[in-house]
């Protein structure tokens, strides 16, 4: 990590001390899909993606319950989400447009534990809060993670404009949903990282598709090899996230 990236986060620490107050805490209480609340992790099936893409991304990833995933946000008082999808590359959908080009009843919705946050960035920067009194260490860990969750939503913002990345190529030129996820994660400058590559070829689809995925790709003029570092859409399920994102009922 650069040293500049930690001094601004430790600067960030200095000032949420001086501003600690009660009144910080706050609890999202959303189980419908009404519109949750910035910085929550959503995935679902896109109802409008080219079906070549759909198939790519089902064989990929190993299921078929999702095509897509998107992040809340609130940009000039309209409820959204950032996202990159096929159609427009990476814009900003207002909550209503995003809800339309789901398939009913599949949107699955994962809360950001900012608290969690705060905690393993405090960790990583090998900064000792014990000797404040536990509330405050908790309030401490609550204002640094909300801000993480919101430098997170700014830098994604950044790269409206940029085209969906049909080849799944981990360089920013071009960007894919989850991809879009972890280059705005790494560019708030966070000593930890919260949404990690991985090769092709541990993708759970990998095995028994990787020829035809690779042909798919191939007519379009894309190269994809089992060294490609990619940024896997299910990655929201797995264990090693769930310290960060926990899963609400959308019911």
């Amino acid at each position: 990590m650069k040293q500049s990236k930690k001094i601004g986060w430790v600067s960030a620490l200095f000032v949420l001390m001086a501003s600690l107050h009660p009144g910080i805490v706050g609890a999202y209480d959303s189980t419908t899909l009404s519109f949750p609340g910035d910085g929550y992790v959503g995935v679902c099936l896109h109802d409008q993606i080219p079906e070549f893409l759909a198939q790519a991304i089902y064989k990929i990833t190993g299921q078929t319950e999702m095509t897509h995933c998107w992040v809340t946000a609130t940009v000039n008082g309209v409820h959204g989400v950032i996202h990159s999808d096929g159609l427009r590359g990476v814009h900003f959908l207002s909550w209503p447009e995003l809800l339309n080009l789901c398939k009913d009843e599949s949107i699955r919705l994962f809360r950001p534990n900012k608290t969690a946050i705060g905690f393993a960035e405090i960790h990583e920067l090998g900064i000792n809060l014990y000797g404040l009194p536990p509330i405050f260490r908790q309030l401490i860990a609550l204002r640094l993670g909300n801000l993480m969750i919101n430098s997170w939503l700014q830098k994604m913002l950044a790269y409206r404009g940029v085209p969906y990345d049909l080849g799944f190529q981990p360089e920013d030129n071009d960007i894919y949903c989850s991809e879009l996820m972890a280059h705005g994660w790494n560019n708030t400058g966070a000593a930890f990282e919260l949404f990690p590559s991985q090769k092709a070829d541990t993708l759970d689809g990998w095995g028994e598709w990787s020829e035809v995925i690779k042909a798919l790709l191939g007519s379009l003029g894309y190269t994809i090899t089992e060294n490609t570092d990619v940024y896997d859409l299910t990655y929201i399920l797995s264990e090693e996230i769930s310290p960060y994102f926990t899963e609400i009922s959308v019911n």
